[in-house]
């Protein structure tokens, strides 16, 4: 067997120019202006004094690889670290917690519809091993997303690391938050603490000091600084608002610290001349006319309880992903006539939920023809021409596979994923079967970090692999 790198085809993480509006092949005469709001006085939020602490980095860099000590941790995580922060947030002060929607119709305010509500079809995928297909059975065949809009908010404060606004006493979310149901990461990461039976809120900090802007438009998110949450809830939001002429001039306000094929995402998708603001965890902006567009996409960060069913494996709206399509897909096009594999697979290369035979199966994959691929070694616009041009995709479930969103109808795309109770399988099939993408799953058994849950690492069967493949050519 030669080397994997000898047979797949040289895609270097070259840095492509920033692209705007205009046409694909116009280059961009100016660089994005950016504009950084300085960080807090007080200095960084809880959870990130505790990583740089030295016991913080003396866990990460040696004692992390260790079973036992990465139980106790994630034990005092998840009983200890609550109830010190639940003590803290306590002392600070409840806000009611309102819908986007509600909050709008109630108080009046203007509002300037994107799209209209859609009924979205959730079609049933293959599952290998076939004894396996129970772990994919939906609880409904279609649901319906709601209107997208952009609401316009006078003096309203928005805050660095989270997607909740303050404005008339109110903290305002977006529709598709089921409290009762979903736990999000700003509690987790101690930033808040919400009661879903009364839906109030408090905040762990307060910036007495707000940043005084005019006007904005934001984007900020707890989870933005993760790859598939910025391409799926974030991202759809930012295109549907940047595509509006009459918005052409408000900046959007950014998590501060994104990663650079973040920033070129957004940078590609806003354009060139968009002044774009960052802002740190525990700052905040008093925004005179603060611009806010309606949800897009949702997936809960992880679940408040499993007392509790019904449980949300994510919704998407088509009107905003066809258009973050069609952006990305024309910046695909400008191939500068490269030559892109038809067959790949993602290699995963973090440290969770990793294929513990990912060895044994690329070797299978590449006797078929596919080509191992690490997209973290890419720019996002060489991610988005790899995505455009394939016509068979391999992945274990993670972020990189979020590029699929730009793939062409036909396309088979194949999940690898353990079984868990816990796993919200439909995640990727509720997110691109909806683009005439197909999607199947192979499923295997955690082999090891048992205590990570549905994180933990996983095996998949050859055997299972190989009947997969053969589906591929079934129509």
């Amino acid at each position: 067997m030669k080397n994997m790198r000898s047979e797949a085809p040289e895609f270097a993480p070259v840095r492509m120019p920033f692209q705007g509006r205009g046409s694909v092949n116009e280059p961009i005469q100016s660089s994005p202006k950016i504009r950084k709001i300085s960080a807090p006085p007080q200095g960084m939020d809880i959870v990130t004094r505790m990583r740089n602490a030295w016991l913080g980095r003396l866990y990460r860099s040696h004692l992390k690889q260790y079973v036992v000590v990465r139980w106790v941790a994630r034990w005092m995580w998840r009983n200890l670290f609550p109830m010190y922060t639940s003590i803290y947030l306590l002392m600070a002060k409840r806000f009611p917690l309102t819908k986007l929607s509600e909050f709008a119709k109630k108080n009046g305010i203007q509002t300037y519809k994107l799209a209209e509500a859609a009924l979205v079809e959730t079609s049933q995928p293959k599952v290998f091993p076939v004894s396996d297909q129970s772990y994919l059975v939906a609880s409904h065949d279609r649901y319906t997303f709601p209107e997208i809009f952009i609401a316009t908010i006078n003096n309203a404060i928005a805050y660095g690391g989270t997607n909740l606004i303050l404005a008339d006493g109110k903290v305002v979310c977006h529709d598709l938050y089921d409290f009762e149901r979903d736990s999000t990461s700003e509690e987790l990461h101690g930033r808040t603490l919400i009661d879903p039976k009364s839906k109030c809120i408090r905040f762990s900090s307060h910036d007495k000091i707000p940043e005084p802007i005019p006007v904005a438009a934001t984007f900020v998110d707890a989870c933005a600084p993760n790859y598939a949450h910025w391409m799926t809830e974030v991202l759809p939001r930012v295109a549907l608002f940047c595509a509006e002429e009459r918005f052409k001039d408000v900046p959007i306000v950014v998590n501060e610290g994104l990663h650079q094929n973040i920033m070129e995402s957004l940078f590609l998708v806003a354009g060139a001349h968009r002044e774009i603001i960052t802002l740190p965890i525990g700052r905040a902006l008093a925004v005179n006319e603060l611009y806010l567009t309606s949800v897009a996409g949702y997936v809960p960060f992880e679940r408040r309880t499993n007392k509790l069913s019904g449980h949300s494996h994510g919704m998407f709206s088509p009107r905003a992903f066809e258009m973050l399509r069609k952006h990305l897909n024309a910046l695909g096009q400008n191939t500068e006539e490269a030559v892109w594999p038809e067959k790949i697979f993602l290699r995963r290369n973090s440290g969770t939920r990793k294929v513990a035979n990912t060895a044994e199966l690329e070797k299978l994959l590449m006797v078929r023809g596919y080509v191992i691929v690490e997209p973290e070694n890419l720019t996002f616009l060489r991610q988005i021409q790899l995505f455009s041009h394939a016509k068979e995709i391999v992945s274990p479930t993670g972020a990189a596979l979020s590029n699929a969103i730009v793939c062409k109808p036909g396309v088979q795309v194949a999940v690898l994923m353990s079984k868990h109770k816990d796993m919200i399988y439909r995640y990727w099939s509720n997110l691109l079967s909806p683009f005439g993408i197909r999607v199947s799953y192979a499923l295997g058994s955690i082999v090891d970090n048992h205590d990570l849950g549905i994180h933990g690492d996983f095996s998949i069967d050859p055997g299972c692999m190989n009947d997969l493949l053969e589906g591929f050519g079934q129509k």
